[in-house]
């Protein structure tokens, strides 16, 4: 029998040990997060898997006296995973400004189906149409969530009793369906405040939608060509969009580095040269020498004893370009790697510059700066995303060629 913990030199005591449910127990193995520990999202998880596990249990172990008493936590479970995660993407939308607030009492699952049915995300409206047919079936067994709890509705009249039968291996089914259409809708949403951040957005397209757009568009020389005119209309066709909501979105996508390289428009990094940058570049690929497939050295070093020397080396190049970068050069690569790396938008380029002259100023060691910079043997790959994302595509290949 596993011994009931009720005080420790570590723990103190136990401030729930006449508590059936929280008390402490030595064996922690089957300790679950809640509360400050735990997350919101954990409740919308929570209920879609306990409605699949429970009728994959009873199915599996073949539990027939159980299926008419389990059928309605199944049922509820699902329909309370659908309403919370409606919710949680109606409040987070609220939050950023992307749609109304509305009130969060109600359990009316449709409501707040068409309320978020607004939302200027094509994506998030996709991810929202692939839940419509589970939101209509609960809305017409449950409207009000209490069908599924409860025997009698509010009207006292007899819950479901226009249906007699439940197959759960329909449910079963249904439920795959249910938990991977409420994955991707909360994964949009999570995705679609990300985005937000960057500003890049206007009233009814999102940051997602511009990029659409953008891709849509002729090159930015040929906007007074009939291919304009063309693109426009079918652009504000699917996005329905008037005539100011769509110049409203061209500023949008001109704004941005990257968004506006898809017009054809370049951008400048701000303190780095296309030379100087393929010549640090250069540098590197002196310590890193290009390989095959099979890790074999192809250019630069053909002996191991070249190899060897040229580590001994990489000091040597480390301070050549400790003595060729300006400290505003130094914090423009230290800033273009990472945003690559740590996938970070175009958008935040010119903070994460700043950001980088701060902590270079704070530190004060160049050398350490750039011999960890040099030394990551991602480097070249990242600097080269990062130059197409920060809107200079042709600088992201001559990269590519180094």
């Amino acid at each position: 029998m596993t011994q009931v913990v009720t005080a420790g030199p570590e723990l103190g005591p136990d401030p729930f040990s006449a508590d059936p449910f929280f008390k402490r127990r030595l064996d922690t193995q089957w300790n679950a997060c809640i509360g400050r520990q735990g997350d919101e999202e954990n409740y919308i998880d929570g209920y879609i898997d306990a409605a699949k596990a429970l009728v994959e249990t009873v199915i599996e172990k073949k539990l027939f006296g159980a299926r008419d008493t389990l059928v309605l936590p199944i049922l509820y479970n699902a329909r309370h995973a659908v309403e919370l995660v409606l919710k949680f993407a109606a409040d987070r939308l609220a939050e950023v400004e992307a749609l109304p607030r509305v009130k969060m009492l109600s359990h009316d699952v449709m409501a707040f189906w068409r309320h978020l049915r607004q939302v200027g995300d094509e994506k998030l409206r996709d991810e929202l149409a692939a839940l419509e047919p589970f939101i209509e079936s609960m809305d017409r067994i449950d409207a009000d969530g209490q069908a599924l709890r409860y025997h009698l509705n509010r009207g006292g009249e007899r819950s479901l009793d226009d249906r007699a039968l439940a197959n759960l291996e329909v449910i079963r089914e249904s439920l795959d369906v249910l938990s991977q259409a409420i994955l991707a809708f909360k994964n949009r949403t999570l995705t679609f405040l990300d985005e937000r951040a960057t500003g890049t957005f206007t009233a009814r397209c999102s940051r997602r939608d511009l990029a659409a757009i953008a891709n849509l568009l002729p090159r930015r020389e040929l906007w007074n060509s009939s291919e304009f005119k063309w693109a426009k209309d079918k652009i504000k066709s699917r996005y329905g969009l008037s005539n100011t909501q769509f110049s409203l979105a061209l500023n949008a996508i001109q704004r941005s580095r990257e968004l506006n390289a898809l017009l054809g428009v370049e951008s400048t990094l701000l303190h780095l040269s296309d030379e100087r940058l393929e010549w640090l570049a250069g540098q590197w690929r002196l310590m890193h020498p290009a390989r095959d497939e099979a890790g074999t050295v192809v250019s630069g070093f053909a002996t191991v004893k070249e190899l060897l020397e040229n580590d001994e080396g990489n000091g040597e190049v480390v301070e050549s370009v400790d003595a060729t970068l300006t400290d505003d050069e130094l914090a423009d690569v230290d800033a273009i790697f990472y945003i690559a790396r740590d996938h970070i938008f175009s958008e935040f380029y010119e903070e994460r510059v700043g950001a980088a002259k701060r902590k270079h100023a704070a530190q004060g060691d160049r050398l350490e700066t750039l011999d960890h910079l040099l030394t990551k043997t991602n480097f070249l790959r990242c600097i080269t995303l990062a130059a197409e994302r920060l809107g200079r595509p042709s600088l992201a290949r001559k990269l590519a060629a180094i």
